[in-house]
């Protein structure tokens, strides 16, 4: 577990051994661990590739939970990387729905994804929030217990028998939290024990998700998973189940919950998808920018990998310039692998601007994270506000964090 206060007393003795150099260090602050759904197998993994990888910087990001914590927390540091502690939550703007306005989710109007970044470590939640996100992870994984049994009805139909046992599979491949990729995963699974030769494989998916089964990898595990998920488990597939509406909070409470863990409330940019198209929220970055300051939100990430480059860096370096805190991910929730170190685009590693700016705004929140859970308060002010007058000084401060636990200078 991080002592808060040990780091602290270092500071106090060797400040200047740090605080000077702000060179960028690799910094990685949204991925997804076993704790909700990662392509990678564990928390360990994900920490060796980083380090192989020359990230210094990694923040945990699952759906819903902190249950990972404790383990990012001892596995980051025991490995020199500075852990952010950070959750990510699924709002339902009631108003933006109705409007038809789609937020960061380019399918469901209203729909919006919110992180929250650098919670206090010891976890500290008020209660009613705790029994909130436990009710939320209860009705997910249920929806995909019900789920799991309408594809079983599926399943019996074209293979007598066969069928995904729900409990194995939350105990065999998940941490508790249970989703649709790993059901598209048991069911990968279950097909390659129940026929061994790929011909027979073939023919069973061809009748379970269609004819153009043929067409994909079968060498690929994730293209597999993928394929499967699209045919059977998204809307309007034989084995979707609605989402319960008690799962989405308001964006508002979803901000005032992260602000209760000592967290600072982010707003991912989906930005350009489907060459070159954006959300109605997110076409104009302008106007995006005024409301998200309205709304209360003065930190924004992005997911570098999935844009167009140029475009990407249109939008982070103009909310830079806006003030916001402008931090990079790359997720790691879907199945495939991928580097933990962030690129742009296809192949774009980050220009020495974006570079500064991901690691900027990784050193606040280390700032924030290590004044929040040793005094009470961070980069944000008892009303959510943020400290925008005192930003160099919590540059240095993350900054000489960060170096410390890494042992880089």
């Amino acid at each position: 577990m991080i002592i808060w206060h040990e780091i602290y007393e270092r500071l106090k003795s060797a400040p200047s051994d740090y605080e000077y150099d702000l060179k960028p260090l690799k910094v990685n602050t949204h991925i997804h661990s076993p704790y909700s759904f990662s392509s990678f197998d564990s928390i360990e993994a994900i920490v060796e590739q980083a380090g192989r990888e020359g990230v210094s910087v990694i923040g945990i990001n699952d759906f819903n939970t902190m249950n990972g914590y404790d383990e990012w927390a001892e596995k980051t540091i025991s490995n020199r990387l500075f852990p952010l502690f950070n959750i990510e939550m699924i709002g339902l703007d009631s108003n933006m729905m109705a409007a038809g306005i789609r937020i960061n989710d380019p399918d469901n109007p209203g729909r919006a994804y919110i992180s929250g970044k650098a919670l206090s470590y010891p976890v500290s939640l008020p209660g009613d929030d705790q029994k909130r996100l436990r009710r939320i992870l209860e009705l997910s994984n249920h929806r995909i217990a019900l789920m799991t049994d309408k594809l079983n009805v599926l399943l019996d139909t074209i293979e007598p028998g066969m069928a995904v046992n729900y409990n194995e599979m939350v105990a065999d491949h998940t941490k508790g939290m249970v989703s649709e990729r790993h059901l598209a995963r048991a069911i990968r699974i279950k097909a390659e024990k129940r026929f061994k030769d790929n011909s027979s494989r073939t023919g069973f998916m061809i009748k379970l998700v269609g004819e153009g089964y043929r067409n994909i990898n079968t060498g690929n595990d994730a293209e597999i998973e993928n394929y499967i998920r699209s045919g059977l488990l998204k809307s309007g597939r034989p084995a979707f189940i609605r989402e319960d509406p008690e799962i989405f909070m308001e964006p508002v409470a979803i901000k005032d919950l992260i602000i209760a863990a000592g967290g600072i409330p982010t707003y991912p940019f989906l930005a350009d998808f489907n060459d070159g198209m954006y959300t109605d929220f997110e076409s104009d970055i302008s106007r995006a920018a005024e409301k998200l300051k309205q709304y209360g939100f003065f930190s924004v990430e992005f997911i570098p990998g999935r844009n167009d480059y140029a475009r990407f860096r249109e939008y982070a370096m103009y909310l830079y310039n806006d003030g916001f805190i402008v931090t990079f991910g790359t997720e790691h929730n879907a199945p495939g692998t991928k580097p933990v170190e962030v690129i742009a685009g296809e192949n774009y590693p980050l220009d020495d601007d974006l570079l500064k700016i991901n690691y900027e705004g990784a050193s606040i929140l280390a700032a924030h994270q290590y004044l929040n859970s040793l005094r009470g308060e961070g980069y944000l002010n008892g009303n959510g506000i943020p400290k925008r007058e005192r930003k160099d000084e919590f540059v240095t401060l993350g900054n000489s964090i960060i170096r410390m636990v890494n042992n880089t200078k």
